[in-house]
């Protein structure tokens, strides 16, 4: 018999049968350092990957803004977001070194100053500063007048700030909460109530509690909140919905009795006002608020730094005094915030609307 074969097994990295050759030393040297200098190379490309986003973000964040800024506010001058964009506007210049200019963008409750801010280029020189109606005029309006998605055509940048509603009632009702107005209400059917316009939230927060009391009142439509409750005080009107800087006077006169906010919470220059959610009905909350959005497809390093500038400027005692002194309630936080009450106030309001067949005028 022939001796067995001193050759190794089949190497399976290699197409035939060779004799394998016992590497010396430096021979598997060289495999080694390329191995090693391989998977060094291979982390570093990852780590550089991974800095990529992270040196686009700082670079939109520092090359921001790099032209004048417009916040358009969707509604005449005068109103609180009127008054909120030339305050926070003007802070926000001296901050950033560059103009902020309020443009005034009126009609069709809102949608016409929105759409176009939705249409603008999303680099952050372009800003709205809308009411809670935003959210609302989409649902009353008719179909094809709104020419936006409320979610997802912006960006929430911070929600600035926020007024108390209350529920008031005339003097005569003899009501001094709302446990006692519901009774009252389902005694005397048929009270009527206002605030402002059809299918505004004053509107809404009448049907609400419509629906969730099971009681018979009426809404009585203005053009306007000095209407409604000049006729409120004479007595011609049984209840309004208002913003309480709005009637604060009155009711320390004694010419209107509030029953509750509308808020989730108490306000701290007025804690005697008990919110209606406190009183039996835990959904009663319609907020009116003012947010700041920015076009859908901003970049987040811009809407970091907005929101973080704009938290700043909010806690300036001089801006604070300002705002406080206007009946606004001062709120700031993450655009997360912002995101959160509009979504809220989406899913209070549409079956709201849908059930009460509320249109605008």
């Amino acid at each position: 018999m022939k001796p067995r074969s001193s050759r190794a097994p089949c190497c399976p990295w290699t197409a035939g049968c060779r004799p394998a050759v016992r590497a010396s030393p430096s021979a598997a040297f060289p495999l080694l350092f390329r191995m090693l200098y391989m998977k060094t190379l291979a982390a570093l490309l990852l780590s550089c990957a991974a800095c990529l986003p992270m040196a686009a973000a700082h670079g939109a964040d520092a090359d921001y803004p790099s032209r004048p800024i417009t916040i358009v506010v969707p509604f005449p001058p005068g109103g609180s977001p009127d008054m909120l964009a030339r305050v926070i506007g003007d802070k926000l210049g001296q901050r950033l070194g560059q103009t902020v200019v309020v443009e005034n963008r009126p009609g069709a409750s809102g949608t016409i100053g929105a759409a176009h801010v939705a249409r603008a280029a999303p680099d952050g020189h372009t800003l709205m500063m809308t009411p809670n109606t935003f959210v609302l005029s989409p649902l009353v309006l008719p179909k094809g007048v709104v020419t936006f998605d409320v979610q997802a055509d912006f960006a929430p940048v911070i929600l600035p700030a926020k007024t108390l509603m209350v529920l008031a009632a005339h003097p005569r009702l003899g009501v001094k909460n709302l446990p006692e107005l519901v009774a009252y209400a389902k005694a005397h059917p048929g009270l009527t109530y206002t605030g402002s316009a059809n299918g505004s939230p004053q509107h809404v927060a009448g049907e609400m509690l419509k629906q969730m009391a099971g009681i018979d009142m009426s809404f009585v439509s203005y053009k306007g909140l000095a209407p409604a409750l000049n006729d409120t005080l004479g007595g011609h009107v049984d209840l309004i919905f208002v913003p309480y800087g709005n009637v604060a006077q009155h009711v320390k006169a004694g010419a209107l009795t509030v029953l509750g906010g509308l808020d989730e919470e108490r306000l701290a220059s007025a804690p005697e006002i008990v919110p209606l959610r406190e009183q039996g009905y835990p959904r009663m909350v319609v907020g009116v608020w003012t947010g700041l959005f920015a076009p859908r497809g901003t970049p987040a390093p811009v809407v970091d730094k907005l929101n973080r500038e704009i938290n700043a400027i909010l806690a300036l005692p001089d801006v604070k005094q300002r705002l406080e002194g206007a009946s606004q309630i001062l709120v700031g936080g993450p655009p997360a915030t912002l995101a959160k009450v509009v979504k809220r106030d989406l899913d209070t309001y549409a079956p709201i609307v849908r059930s009460a067949g509320i249109t605008a005028d």
